[in-house]
């Protein structure tokens, strides 16, 4: 049963959400979590018009991700969120997606801040959007490790542009969070998406992406023993808009 401060759901994995080998794409992933905490939200009458009526919303800076298997194409599995701390800038929430069987698939920790619709920068996170969650509150939030750079001097970087279409932009008026994540494994070639999986993550948003704006999104490889890990960077005015290191 489903308490105030966690919340679960199940989701059957459909066709579009899959890639060449039938598992659940890395950013579809994201995409999928993020509905379970809107369902809770909604759930707990905090949802987002509600949040929407303050000229706020929620907007997530960060996640680490482990990953011990990608989902498949027709496989029911659980979505399970909880709202773990907070304080007066930042929050933090944590994702499991699990099988029919209750073993964990992905595990993933994010932090979050609300942002304000007229200024476009982060506020103070208001009393009545977040005690719903029954979240503990805290001084410090937990840190995420933040991705290693490219470094454009010594390493070989292969990129790709592209341009941020209408659609890309999500109902609380900026880039789907999701996007990024797409937009940084495109440049990957298809041969390597079929032979390698994901194993972990550390992603990082840290400028906000704009209709109508290019987008250059670069990559290059290095090898920590016997992982190998891509190293991801997302630009687009001429600032650093996301930054991502995935290991296979």
């Amino acid at each position: 049963m489903n308490t105030p401060d966690k919340y679960s759901e199940k989701h059957r994995v459909t066709y579009y959400e899959a890639d060449f080998t039938r598992r659940m794409t890395l950013a579809m992933m994201l995409d999928i979590v993020i509905l379970a905490s809107e369902d809770q939200s909604e759930k707990l009458r905090v949802g987002s018009d509600t949040v929407k009526k303050l000229n706020m919303g929620w907007v997530v800076i960060q996640y680490s991700i482990d990953i011990q298997k990608m989902p498949r194409v027709n496989e029911m599995i659980t979505l399970v969120t909880e709202s773990k701390y907070y304080n007066k800038f930042f929050a933090y929430r944590e994702f499991w997606i699990k099988d029919d069987s209750g073993n964990t698939y992905v595990h993933m920790t994010s932090r979050w801040v609300v942002m304000d619709y007229k200024t476009r920068k982060m506020t103070k996170i208001p009393n009545e959007i977040v005690e719903p969650y029954r979240a503990e509150k805290v001084v410090n939030i937990p840190k995420l490790p933040r991705p290693v750079k490219i470094d454009e001097s010594s390493e070989q970087v292969t990129s790709n542009q592209y341009r941020v279409r209408y659609l890309d932009i999500d109902s609380n008026q900026h880039v789907n969070n999701a996007h990024y994540l797409d937009w940084m494994v495109d440049v990957l070639s298809p041969e390597f998406l079929n032979t390698h999986t994901a194993k972990h993550i550390d992603l990082r948003y840290e400028n906000e992406v704009k209709y109508g704006y290019d987008v250059n999104s670069k990559v290059s490889f290095s090898k920590n023993g016997n992982d190998l890990i891509s190293k991801h960077e997302i630009y687009s005015n001429g600032k650093r808009s996301a930054s991502a290191n995935i290991t296979w």
